[in-house]
């Protein structure tokens, strides 16, 4: 679920981002430096010397786009896997793009060898000076006390989510109600406020004006129209302001160059990738008796029902005595190979032919069945907003979530993906894409977790000041 800060007053201590960025340029052009002067034993020639001059600047500035664009500069607070995970396509693009530069600046001189063995040493220099800024970060955030407020049945989900937060990061001090006596107590002795939807308006107007009042800061929980409300303009009705809100949906214009951009990168995915899909073709033939695709009814733009071809990664006929279910962690249906290749995304690769035939898009809301889609249409009224664009191969919610999150805090970001599109955004998420494709989808420990995560909830629910087992769900005495 995210959870937008609506204000930050008081605000987190952070490293800043140009320090960072700094350090990660000198990591990347001194250990080329240091590879360059190994690699001629310390008497650099002269042509070798200037190929390198003509080329760093370029390669900085690409290397920098790059790592923002694959989200090295986003400040998340939590593991450090997820930074490890990053720069593994980071370095190989910084590498890949200061080969395609040496060579477009005629630095002919640059020797191959040298960007082979540098990229290892960037890749773990690098490693080292996130790892000193991760631990820094950490001194300087400190261990901060979170308050939730919500009522009982919109609470849970938010409690949920929090209590996957790091536990040397966040504690969550207490639940209350808005109008609850305690709040203004508990308010006081926390670091900060997280306000779950279904609080009303009036409610949540005096919950963020006692934050403000006392200097905390304020995570809300945006309803669905409040998404949508992302980017409105204001306007003047005679001398009053008003909020116009424009229609969900995609300029012509927007719609056409997404068009073009789309089957221009389909065809040059395909052509790189031809090898390895006829290899899962391959695979799949020969380890599972059955069809080696799966076609599957979807619902796409404008609610148009298309047929999505897959890799088959599950047994023949998998929904025969069940009928309809979505996929489950450690699901017994899926094959040896459909896992990996679900765990490395490469089942999804066919689809790039739905993308061709103007089904898809490269980047959107992933598609669903119809069964589901009128499903979750009746438990969120939004839902058929998410059908203004085409699907995607990927999209917002399958990077900043996560495979079990919910289909409503999914909506939530296939909204704000509508609401605020670009071609940059849409280049942000591909970049954003390969990490996430490069992590093992495989089960996080949820069934293992559930029953500490639900009895802390209950725990918090009920307002019992102990930890629930073993979670630490309140600041521990000192």
């Amino acid at each position: 679920m995210r959870i937008g800060i609506i204000m930050k007053k008081n605000s987190l201590r952070r490293l800043p981002v140009a320090l960072v960025a700094a350090g990660d340029l000198a990591a990347l052009n001194l250990v080329l430096l240091l590879v360059f002067y190994l690699r001629f034993g310390g008497a650099l020639p002269a042509a070798n010397l200037e190929a390198l001059v003509s080329t760093l600047p370029w390669a900085s500035f690409t290397a920098l786009v790059l790592f923002a664009g694959i989200g090295l500069y986003e400040r998340r607070l939590g593991d450090f896997v997820p930074v490890m995970r990053a720069l593994v396509p980071a370095i190989i693009g910084a590498t890949l793009a200061t080969a395609a530069i040496a060579f477009w600046v005629r630095g002919f001189a640059f020797p191959r060898s040298v960007l082979v063995l540098g990229a290892f040493g960037q890749f773990g220099s690098i490693l080292l000076w996130r790892g000193v800024c991760w631990h820094l970060e950490r001194l300087l955030h400190g261990r901060r006390g979170l308050l939730v407020v919500g009522a009982a049945e919109t609470v849970r989900p938010v409690l949920e989510k929090l209590l996957d937060l790091p536990r040397s990061l966040f504690y969550i001090r207490a639940v209350v109600k808005p109008d609850e006596p305690a709040f203004a107590a508990e308010l006081a002795a926390s670091d900060g406020v997280v306000i779950a939807p279904g609080v009303p308006e009036a409610a949540k107007a005096r919950v963020v004006a006692a934050c403000l009042e006392a200097g905390r800061d304020v995570y809300l929980v945006p309803e669905l129209y409040e998404v949508m409300l992302t980017g409105a303009q204001v306007v003047e009705l005679d001398d009053l302001p008003v909020l116009q809100v424009e229609e969900l949906r995609l300029s012509p214009l927007q719609a056409a160059a997404k068009r073009v951009v789309d089957v221009g990168a389909a065809l040059i995915i395909l052509a790189f990738s031809l090898p390895v899909l006829l290899l899962a073709v391959l695979l799949v033939r020969l380890t599972s008796p059955g069809p080696v695709f799966y076609i599957q009814e979807r619902v796409g733009f404008r609610g148009r029902v298309f047929r999505l071809w897959k890799l088959r990664t599950m047994v023949a006929d998998a929904e025969r005595e069940t009928g309809p279910v979505l996929a489950r962690a450690n699901d017994a249906r899926v094959t040896r190979v459909g896992r990996l290749l679900r765990a490395i995304r490469l089942d999804e690769l066919p689809q790039l032919f739905n993308v061709l035939k103007g089904e898809m898009s490269l980047v959107g809301p992933r598609p669903e069945r119809p069964v589901f889609v009128d499903e979750f249409a009746r438990a969120h009224p939004g839902y058929h907003y998410r059908h203004l664009v085409k699907p995607g191969l990927t999209g917002m919610a399958q990077v900043y979530g996560r495979y079990t999150t919910s289909p409503e805090d999914k909506l939530r970001y296939d909204l704000y993906y509508i609401r605020n599109y670009s071609l940059l955004l849409d280049l942000k998420i591909l970049l954003r894409t390969i990490p996430v494709a490069l992590t093992p989808s495989a089960a996080r420990g949820e069934e293992e977790a559930a029953a500490d995560k639900t009895a802390a909830i209950h725990a918090l629910m009920n307002g019992t000041r102990e930890a629930a087992a073993g979670r630490e769900v309140q600041e521990p005495v000192e």
